[in-house]
């Protein structure tokens, strides 16, 4: 599973990143105007010192010197030092400083050529300068020493009080959240009759505000479903109570009278027992189903053994005018601690979906000590026809929902035309 990175943590990460990008910038653009700085004033000295030369140097005397002030000063290109014009191409561009480092990456400069060219009363000069670490003034080094200390730790404020601003900003903010999300975790249907707590800002208490009226929603929607079922299937208990007693009458009335044998008549009134019988067994799994106190269900001790013959003698009227054999083995004096109504309801319900939607072939009931296998061929075309035929078609579903809330392990196969369910009563 892919490991999930924090919202917080992200956030912060990337307001973290933004700061250290902006000080790394404006403390380039700090060092860029350092050095555009000193380039002026080293220009501004070369052009000084060349207008000091026409000043004070005769014209007749400028071949013989040319150095002066520690500049070369020449009105030819090809007056300047060697070095100079190896270095430089002879600048044409007025004012302008041409400068050349010579140095490596991240090294510190042994030398420094600096090339200008000035114009000064319509004559045309041309200024250099060699400038090495050591002709260079200890005052330049100490300042730059300074300057990059003093870079160094307004660089190192300005990263951890950005680090810090974004520490309290999201301990400010995160605290709130963490409410929210327990607060969030706590919710049940008891304490979403509760006020919502207040989180602080307007979008956390508009979220909670949502949070409890959708969950308020769906609980009240669980609660009406939940009374559907239970009044529906409780006021059920009674008119088919009444269906099969009225049924057992007639079958009584029918041993003791003296009316001839009608098949028509006796298959109106079988059909009627068998789905008496199915809305018997429908309403006791719903009206159990919709009850939260399956903890107090007693347990005793169970013959699964006879339990599962029961219910298989139970459900053979479901095979009449079917050509279907059954093949059951169960184990003798095979003992489960379980709730009975539910082994009931579920065994009952697995047992007669097998029984309704086979049409032909073989069953295969196989009880084990704390389980029971159940193996039919399986038509898709059949299953629908009987479950109309009763109105209907919900064993499984309940099932499943049963075994979930016992605890019990339901499993199915569907292979081609085999359909087989295994339940496990787990202790």
């Amino acid at each position: 599973m892919k490991k999930q990175l924090s919202l917080k943590l992200s956030v912060a990460l990337g307001f973290l990143f933004l700061g250290i990008v902006m000080v790394l910038g404006y403390s380039t653009i700090s060092k860029h105007f350092f050095i555009l700085g000193m380039d002026n004033i080293v220009a501004a000295n070369m052009e000084q010192a060349a207008k000091s030369y026409v000043e004070t140097v005769p014209v007749d005397k400028r071949k013989d010197c040319n150095e002066f002030s520690g500049y070369i000063i020449s009105d030819s290109w090809q007056d300047q030092p060697a070095n100079i014009r190896e270095t430089f191409i002879e600048p044409t561009q007025q004012d302008h400083l041409y400068k050349y480092i010579e140095a490596s990456w991240f090294a510190r400069p042994d030398v420094l050529y600096f090339v200008i060219t000035v114009n000064i009363n319509g004559e045309r000069l041309f200024i250099s300068e060699i400038a090495t670490a050591a002709l260079a003034s200890g005052m330049v080094g100490a300042n730059i020493k300074e300057s990059k200390q003093l870079l160094f730790f307004i660089n190192s404020g300005v990263i951890i009080a950005l680090a810090l601003i974004i520490w309290l900003m999201f301990r400010r903010v995160s605290q709130p959240v963490s409410e929210l999300a327990k607060w969030t975790h706590s919710l049940n249907a008891k304490t979403l009759k509760n006020l919502t707590p207040d989180f602080y800002y307007h979008e956390l208490n508009e979220m909670a505000s949502l949070i409890r009226n959708s969950l308020s929603s769906a609980q009240q929607s669980l609660e009406r479903e939940e009374r559907f079922l239970t009044y529906a299937s409780h006021e059920l208990r009674t008119p088919i109570s009444i269906v099969r007693n009225n049924i057992e009458l007639l079958a009584k009335l029918k041993q003791t009278s003296k009316i001839p044998e009608q098949p028509k008549f006796d298959h109106i009134i079988d059909r009627i027992d068998r789905a008496s019988l199915t809305m018997k067994n429908l309403s006791e799994t719903l009206l159990w189903l919709s009850r939260d106190n399956n903890e107090c269900l007693s347990r005793q001790s169970l013959a699964l053994n006879e339990i599962t013959e029961q219910l298989v003698e139970e459900s053979r009227y479901l095979l009449t005018d079917k050509r279907i054999s059954i093949q059951l083995s169960t184990v003798p004096n095979s003992v489960i601690i379980q709730p009975e109504h539910p082994v009931r309801i579920v065994l009952g319900n697995l047992i007669r979906n097998a029984f309704q939607h086979t049409q032909q072939g073989e069953i295969t009931i196989v009880q084990t000590p704390n389980s029971v296998t159940i193996t039919n061929q399986y038509e898709y075309a059949d299953e629908l026809s009987n479950s109309n035929e009763l109105g209907f078609g919900l064993g499984l579903q309940l099932t499943s929902q049963l075994t979930e809330k016992l605890g019990w392990t339901y499993s199915k196969i569907n292979d081609d035309k085999i359909y087989q369910v295994i339940i496990l009563f787990s202790s």
